[in-house]
């Protein structure tokens, strides 16, 4: 078992530019997190990787019964999910760290006639321990996604037949 711990992360916070308006959110205090605990951050953007940047904002609407993500009048929720899919198959990611406001990364996506938030795709189809960095300001905060990241590779790896 590899002791380095691999997170996927919104790519926006390791200061790439895949924002729809071609914004980053880039977050120093993560990478010297990251840095400090042994944990490789592998950046992920789904909607940079279907749409490109720059792109039409994507908003999350309930529409009867239905939530949908909206992008230019388009509900392009069965390919947001099939890709966030993808990636959490493919990655053998021990974690997540997401970013506020994404209709994939974010952990309360606010839902335009819904009165509640949803969580975005990558932590609603998520196994593994998802945050958001903004959960990660404080010790406390980095302290218990790092134990939670700790207990989910030791459950994994006893769930393999390992020691």
């Amino acid at each position: 078992m590899d002791d380095k711990l691999k997170v996927l992360i919104s790519g926006c916070l390791l200061g790439q530019k895949v924002r729809w308006n071609l914004a980053d959110k880039s977050s120093s205090s993560i990478k010297i997190f990251a840095e400090d605990n042994n944990i490789e951050l592998v950046p992920i953007c789904p909607e940079n990787e279907l749409f490109g940047t720059p792109r039409a904002p994507i908003r999350l609407i309930q529409i009867e019964d239905k939530l949908e993500a909206r992008m230019k009048g388009r509900d392009v929720s069965q390919e947001l999910n099939s890709k966030c899919q993808s990636i959490i198959e493919d990655s053998e990611a021990d974690g997540f760290i997401g970013i506020h406001g994404s209709p994939t990364c974010g952990l309360n996506g606010g839902v335009k006639n819904l009165g509640r938030t949803v969580k975005g795709s990558m932590h609603a189809l998520s196994e593994f321990p998802t945050t958001e960095i903004s959960q990660l300001k404080n010790p406390q905060g980095k302290t218990a996604f790092l134990n939670r990241l700790v207990k989910h590779r030791q459950n994994s790896y006893n769930e393999q037949g390992g020691a």
